[in-house]
């Protein structure tokens, strides 16, 4: 019998949004837009006090992951979050998705392709 892993539950931080924000309702709309969204870590009040807003999400781990999300506020100022994951397994840099590492990335081996060292853009 063989187990197909498509979905797996991650802890992501989502940075550089207002303290305001930082809340069960905006955490529930980001975790939905990027996947399935079971929890986030908060205090007694639903609200996040940190510098990031740390969720867990459920995504398909054929995908790249999001870096960034374009949200709305309440008065319709908008902001671009960034994620950063937590404690991700296999994960590569070059493409995007989990599974691989960049070093084994089949992205390197396409025609035309050029890459300067440092040009990750999923990573350092």
């Amino acid at each position: 019998m063989q187990v197909v892993l498509e979905e797996c539950d991650f802890f992501m931080q989502i940075h550089d949004l207002p303290l305001s924000m930082m809340n069960l309702g905006v955490a529930t709309l980001i975790g939905k837009r990027i996947g399935v969204f079971p929890d986030m870590e908060t205090d007694d009040s639903e609200c996040s006090w940190g510098a990031s807003l740390r969720i867990r999400v459920s995504l398909n781990v054929n995908h790249p992951l999001k870096r960034a999300l374009k949200v709305r506020s309440m008065t319709g100022k908008e902001f671009l979050v960034r994620f950063t994951y937590d404690q991700l397994p296999n994960f590569c840099y070059l493409c995007g998705p989990l599974g691989h590492i960049d070093k084994y990335c089949e992205v390197w081996f396409e025609d035309g392709f050029r890459n300067s060292d440092d040009d990750f853009p999923y990573g350092p």
